[in-house]
C-alpha cells in the first residue's frame, strides 16, 4: 500500500482511534520500564505513536520521548494532548527520518512495528539506540476461542473483510515469525516474549467503531460496512447483547547487541 493513501487512513481515524482502540495493560509498560532500566531523563523514541495511545502510558515517568507517525493530524493531535511536557510528535515515515545515532535508551512501537519496512527498520533502530538499548514492540492480539460467539463473530468479519481476530494455531505461528525476524537481523538479542491476558465486552456499536480503526475495513462502501454492522447487531444479541474479547498483550524484549 502507499505510504501517503495509508497515511491519509489513519488521518480520517483519528478520532475513532482515540476514542475506541483499546489501551495497554500497565503490566506491559511496566515492564518495559523495569526490564531496559527507564528512569526519568531517560530517552524513548516511539514508532507509529497515532495520536499518543501508548505514550500517554509513559507520560508520568518524566521521560523524553520523540514520536514519530506520519499523519499529520495524529501528530498535532499527539502534540496538543502532552503540551508541557517533554514529549514532541514528529510527521514522517520512519524509514524516511534520521535519529540521532546512539542517543536512544529504548525503542517502543504499540501496533505499529509491522508497517516498518525491513531490512531498514531494524538498522535504524540499532542505529539509534545507545549501546545495549532496549527495542520493544509491543501489540494487542484478539485471540479467537472455540465458542460459539468467536465462531459467528469470526465468520462475519471474514464475509465483509472487516477482520480483527486471530485463531491460535495462527498467532503461534506469528510470534514465531516475529521472533526469528529480530534474531536473524542479526543486530539484536532473540527476544523474550511477555504475555499479558485480558478481556473487554463491547456493545454492538462500540465494536463496530473498533473495526473503523483498522486499516482495511475502513476502505469499505458505507453499504458493505452498514450490512456487517446489521450482522454484528444480530451476533450481540444472541449472547446477551456483549461482544466478548479475548486479548493478549504481546511485547518483543529485546537488547541491541
Amino acid at each position: 500500500m502507499d505510504w501517503k493513501k495509508e497515511s491519509e487512513m489513519f488521518n480520517q481515524m483519528v478520532d475513532y482511534y482515540d476514542k475506541y482502540r483499546p489501551s495497554y495493560p500497565s503490566e506491559i509498560i511496566n515492564t518495559i520500564i523495569d526490564k531496559a532500566h527507564l528512569t526519568s531523563g531517560s530517552k524513548l523514541l516511539e514508532i507509529g505513536a497515532g495520536s499518543g495511545k501508548a505514550t500517554e502510558q509513559f507520560a508520568d515517568f518524566e521521560f523524553e520521548i520523540l514520536c514519530i507517525e506520519h499523519g499529520e493530524d495524529l501528530v498535532k493531535k499527539g502534540n496538543e494532548r502532552f503540551e508541557g511536557k517533554n514529549i514532541n510528535f514528529i510527521a514522517s515515515r520512519f524509514e524516511d527520518y534520521s535519529p540521532q545515532i546512539e542517543y536512544f535508551d529504548a525503542i517502543i512501537s504499540a501496533q505499529a512495528f509491522h508497517w516498518i519496512s525491513q531490512p531498514i527498520g531494524y538498522e535504524k533502530c540499532a542505529r539509534a539506540l545507545k549501546k545495549e538499548g532496549y527495542l520493544a514492540p509491543f501489540w494487542n492480539i484478539d485471540i479467537t476461542c472455540e465458542n460459539d460467539l468467536d465462531k459467528e463473530l469470526l465468520a462475519t468479519l471474514h464475509k465483509y473483510g472487516a477482520v480483527s481476530c486471530m485463531p491460535k494455531k495462527d498467532y503461534e505461528k506469528r510470534m514465531e515469525s516475529i521472533s526469528s525476524g529480530i534474531a536473524n537481523s542479526g543486530l539484536f538479542l532473540e527476544p523474550k516474549i511477555i504475555h499479558s491476558h485480558w478481556e473487554k465486552n463491547y456493545t454492538a456499536d462500540d465494536y463496530f467503531n473498533y473495526l473503523l480503526t483498522g486499516n482495511v475495513f475502513v476502505q469499505k462502501t458505507d453499504k458493505v460496512k452498514q450490512m456487517c454492522f446489521e450482522e454484528i447487531k444480530q451476533v450481540a444479541k444472541k449472547h446477551d447483547g456483549t461482544i466478548k474479547r479475548h486479548y493478549t498483550c504481546e511485547l518483543y524484549l529485546t537488547q541491541k547487541i
